[in-house]
């Protein structure tokens, strides 16, 4: 009965404690990570741009509407509804006063160009009466599963890696698969691709997945010691085991009177 008990203690503990490998992000793995090369981000279809619009005309700014009067860095994941406009399905942004303009497939510095010619062409005459800021608004990723806290996180750049999304999630759990990280997006056509990465492997960087696109979904799913609930550290897993342990013992002694 020693021996068992001795053979169910140690089992446990190898089986229910987490190993470090587990938990490290990006272990050399003899992979060396593609270099990414330096090109300005174009506008897709759903993106989010900031956009201010000033000028010396008073009435004119009233009819640019509030959206030109948001402070850039007040920007966040709660205004950025009333803050941002969005590239609809034909790839067109709609401004008060200009209506519909293209900026699929054009850069901030092209599409702040095409705006400012706009309005000297229909409502200003002289250049330094206009000021004109386009950005790129940033991102949604939708983060589920065993994280710090699951919802919508919003990240203000167009290509953010998925540990800089984690991150603002509050990092994967002690109890969740960093080998198996599941991403689910939707393309241009409506049809969803899905990638797995693996977080521990420094292969994941060379991953068409590593750095996410918005409405991105990232799920981590848990570890079996999760499911098992024996604890995730050595001190969890002994004192869990230590109840055991005792109650067997009880138990055993209680039957055998």
């Amino acid at each position: 009965m020693k021996k068992i008990l001795v053979f169910l203690i140690f089992a446990g503990i190898f089986q229910s404690c987490i190993p470090t490998r587990k938990l490290i992000y990006l272990q050399d793995d003899g992979t060396h990570p593609n270099k990414e090369e330096s090109v300005e981000y174009r506008f897709k279809k759903a993106d989010q741009i900031y956009i201010d619009i000033k000028t010396r005309d008073e009435a004119l700014n009233k009819l640019l509407g509030s959206k030109n009067q948001s402070n850039v860095n007040a920007i966040n994941g709660q205004n950025l509804y009333f803050t941002a406009y969005l590239v609809d399905k034909d790839g067109n942004i709609e401004l008060p006063v200009l209506g519909k303009i293209k900026a699929e497939g054009k850069t901030a510095d092209e599409l702040k160009s095409d705006i400012q010619k706009q309005l000297l062409a229909t409502q200003l005459r002289n250049p330094q009466d206009l000021y004109v800021k386009v950005l790129p608004a940033g991102i949604f990723v939708t983060v589920l599963g065993e994280v710090g806290h699951t919802g919508n996180v919003y990240l203000f750049k167009q290509n953010p890696n998925i540990l800089e999304v984690l991150a603002e999630a509050g990092d994967v759990q002690l109890t969740g698969d960093r080998k198996h990280i599941t991403v689910i997006r939707t393309l241009e056509d409506g049809t969803k691709e899905i990638g797995q990465l693996d977080l521990t492997q420094r292969s994941a960087m060379n991953s068409p997945f590593f750095r996410l696109k918005n409405n991105d979904i990232v799920y981590v799913k848990p570890l079996p010691q999760k499911t098992i609930g024996t604890g995730t550290t050595l001190i969890q897993t002994l004192t869990t085991l230590m109840s055991i342990t005792s109650f067997a013992l009880s138990l055993y002694l209680f039957t055998r009177k």
